[in-house]
C-alpha cells in the first residue's frame, strides 16, 4: 500500500462582541443583542509531500475580495502555502457579522478575522497526520426554489416545480486507524431561516449541521460548505404553503438536524482509503452581464431616487438603501455616458483536487442551483463538490432559465454594488467550461 497524503484540522471561534458591531445582510445596520450559536472558522490542510492545500469554512455571509487577499497573504507568510491553494468558503449565514461594505463592517473585526483564519491554517499545517479519505452523497428534501414564474416575469415565493438540489455531499477524512478526523458537509441552500428581525448571532441551520455531527463523533471537526443555492431556501412555509415565513432557532435546529442525520448516514457508508495527491488550480473568467440600462432610464431613476430620499428624510425615516441605489445610478450614468460601463466582470474560479475521485469547484457568488447541477454533471466524479460564496463575493449568478423567466430584469440587488447590471444567465456556459478545463488540468 502506498503512503497516503497527510492532513491536519483546526478551528477558531469567530463570534464578534455582542452590542458593538453591525450584523450582516438585510441592511439592518444594528449590532447583535445576543448569541444563538457560536460562529466558527474551521480548516483542513492537505499535504501530499509536494503540494499543500487548505480548505477553510466560516460562519459568515461571504468573503469579499479584500478579505480573501488579506487572509491568503497572511497564510502565505505563516505557512508558505500559496494563495491559489487556499479555498475560503462562507456558509452565507444571514445571522452573522457585517462583512461586506454595504453593511458597514467594523474594520477591527475584519483584521482579527483574517488573523484568526490564517492562524488555524497554521495550526492545522503544524499538526498533520497520514489520513484516509472518501466521499459520498445522500439526500435531504428540506429545501425549495424561491422564485415563481408569472406572465409578467418572476416573483418571490416557494416554487416546488422549479429546480432544486437536495444532495448532501459528504467528505470524510479518517486517521489511519479508521477513526474520523473531519467530516465536511456540502448542501445547496440559503441559511436564512431567521430574518431581519433576528439580532442573535447564528450560523442558522448550518450551525446545527456541524454541532450535531460533532456530538455524534467525539473529537471530530465538522465543516459546512454551501453549494449552488442562490435561488434556494429551506422550506419553512406558511400553513397553506404559499409563502415563506421567517422562523427561529428551533426551526434552524430541526432542519439542521435533518441534514446532519443524512450526512451521518452517508459518512457511515463511506469506505475511506489512501489518496496519493492533492492540487489546486485557479482561473480568471469573464462573467457576462445582462443588457445594460440606457442612459435615459438611469437618468429617470436618478431623479426618482432624489425625490424619494428627500421625502423620507423630511419624514425622519431611514434612506440608507435608497442612497446606495442613488450612488449606483450616479456611477452607472457616468460610465454609460463615457462608454466605459463594463459588459462583463472578471472573477476567480478554483478547482481543489483530492486524489482521483474528489474535487471541489469554487465560485465567488450566489450561484443558482441549475448551474451547480450542470457543473457537477460536467465534473463527473464520485465526489463532485460545488462550493459557492467562495474566494470572493460578487453577487447573484443566475441560470439561463432564471434569465428567461425574467429574473435579471426583476432583481435590483446589484444596485448596492459597482456593477451596472445583473449577471446574465450566460455565465452558465462560462462556468461549466471553466470547471471542465480546470479538472482536466488538475
Amino acid at each position: 500500500m502506498f503512503k497516503s497524503i497527510s492532513a491536519g484540522v483546526a478551528r477558531v471561534n469567530i463570534t464578534p462582541s455582542v452590542g458593538f458591531d453591525n450584523m450582516g445582510d438585510y441592511l439592518r445596520l444594528k449590532p447583535a443583542i445576543g448569541v444563538g450559536n457560536e460562529l466558527y472558522a474551521k480548516t483542513i490542510v492537505f499535504d501530499d509531500g509536494e503540494n499543500r492545500v487548505a480548505l477553510v469554512t466560516a460562519d459568515i455571509i461571504g468573503f469579499p475580495e479584500d478579505l480573501v487577499n488579506d487572509i491568503r497573504r497572511r497564510v502565505e507568510q505563516l505557512t508558505g502555502i500559496e494563495g491559489k491553494n487556499i479555498l475560503l468558503s462562507a456558509s452565507h449565514t444571514h445571522s452573522g457579522p457585517a462583512i461586506t461594505s454595504k453593511d458597514k463592517p467594523a474594520r477591527e473585526y475584519l483584521v482579527e478575522l483574517a488573523k484568526k483564519i490564517a492562524g488555524i491554517v497554521y495550526m492545522a499545517d503544524q499538526n498533520k497526520q497520514e489520513v484516509l479519505i472518501g466521499a459520498g452523497v445522500g439526500e435531504a428534501k428540506v429545501s425549495i426554489n424561491r422564485w415563481q414564474r408569472t406572465p409578467t416575469g418572476v416573483r418571490w415565493g416557494p416554487n416546488p416545480d422549479a429546480p432544486v438540489d437536495h444532495s448532501v455531499g459528504v467528505l470524510r477524512v479518517d486517521k489511519l486507524n479508521g477513526e474520523p478526523l473531519a467530516i465536511l458537509v456540502n448542501y445547496a441552500c440559503h441559511p436564512s431561516i431567521m430574518g431581519a428581525n433576528n439580532l442573535l448571532y447564528s450560523g442558522d441551520y448550518a450551525s446545527y449541521v456541524q454541532s450535531v455531527i460533532e456530538k455524534v463523533y467525539d473529537g471530530v471537526t465538522a465543516l459546512f460548505s454551501n453549494g449552488a443555492g442562490g435561488d434556494v431556501k429551506i422550506a419553512v412555509l406558511t400553513e397553506d404553503g404559499s409563502q415563506f415565513r421567517y422562523a427561529n432557532l428551533e426551526d434552524c435546529r430541526r432542519f439542521g438536524t435533518i441534514i446532519a442525520a443524512e450526512a451521518i448516514k452517508v459518512a457511515e457508508s463511506i469506505k475511506t482509503k489512501p489518496v496519493k495527491r492533492v492540487s489546486a488550480r485557479t482561473k480568471r473568467v469573464d462573467l457576462p452581464l445582462a443588457p445594460l440600462p440606457s442612459p435615459e432610464d438611469v437618468e429617470a431613476e436618478l431623479s426618482r431616487l432624489e425625490k424619494e430620499i428627500a421625502e423620507l428624510e423630511a419624514q425622519g425615516k431611514d434612506a440608507y438603501e435608497k442612497r446606495l441605489h442613488l450612488e449606483w445610478a450616479q456611477r452607472t450614468l457616468t460610465a454609460l455616458r463615457s462608454k466605459t460601463a463594463p459588459t462583463s466582470i472578471p472573477a476567480e474560479v478554483q478547482m481543489l483536487r483530492i486524489g482521483e475521485e474528489i474535487a471541489f469547484f469554487a465560485v465567488p457568488g450566489e450561484l443558482f442551483v441549475e448551474v451547480g447541477l450542470k457543473i457537477k454533471e460536467a465534473m463527473g466524479l464520485p465526489g463532485s463538490f460545488v462550493v459557492a460564496y467562495a474566494n470572493g463575493y460578487i453577487g447573484y449568478l443566475p441560470s439561463k432559465r432564471a434569465e428567461e423567466w425574467g429574473w435579471c430584469a426583476h432583481d435590483d440587488s446589484y444596485k448596492t454594488t459597482t456593477r451596472p447590471a445583473n449577471f446574465s444567465g450566460r455565465i452558465e456556459d462560462v462556468l461549466v467550461a471553466a470547471a471542465k478545463e480546470l479538472l482536466s488540468n488538475s
